[in-house]
């Protein structure tokens, strides 16, 4: 029961990270990386696509998983443990390691890769899920709308283009000042 509670934490942690993780990646950076990117970014950016072209029926996947662990791993804890301190355990390894640790880790610097490598198990989870995720997934897209994809205008690219230029302006006068890269561009 032990082993049952660490892999029920672990997935649950999993589904909530690319819960967060996925549905953050916006498609105009990944057209971006997949035209301008370098190669390897270019490849991880062709394996997610397909998975987040389908938002809603992605996002329906994984909170039935997620729920479906976060149900579960009280009912494990019941196993070893008191009713009381099943709900505590559950509570605590949730909140920490299902929750907190996962989406902080999905949602940096490493958002692409850990999407890419996940890829795979997030298809085969929309598949298994299908006869559920799907239709509510569709529901979704008929009563919110399919989401929006991020286009700029002239004018918005312009002005994104002067942020651009007086960040790398500050960041290079800083690091004149101090003689160090400041990391800001």
């Amino acid at each position: 029961y032990i082993i049952m509670t660490l892999l029920i934490t672990l997935f649950a942690g999993l589904m909530s990270g690319l819960t967060v993780g996925y549905l953050s990646i916006d498609d105009l950076i990944l057209d971006l990386k997949c035209s301008t990117g370098t190669n390897e970014e270019k490849r991880l950016a062709n394996k997610i696509k397909p998975i987040i072209t389908n938002h809603h029926w992605l996002l329906c996947t994984l909170l039935i998983c997620n729920s479906f662990a976060n149900e579960t791993l009280p009912l494990v804890l019941n196993k070893i443990v008191s009713e009381f301190m099943a709900i505590i355990i559950s509570v605590t390894l949730v909140l920490f390691f299902g929750e907190i640790v996962p989406q902080a880790l999905c949602t940096g610097p490493n958002q692409l890769p850990i999407a890419s490598l996940c890829a795979p198990l997030t298809q085969t989870l929309m598949y298994i899920t299908f006869p559920i995720s799907y239709p509510l997934g569709l529901f979704i897209d008929y009563v919110i709308g399919k989401p929006f994809k991020t286009r700029f205008r002239n004018t918005d690219l312009k002005a994104l283009i002067e942020l651009h230029t007086l960040k790398a302006l500050e960041a290079e006068r800083l690091e004149n000042k101090y003689g160090e890269d400041i990391g800001l561009t």
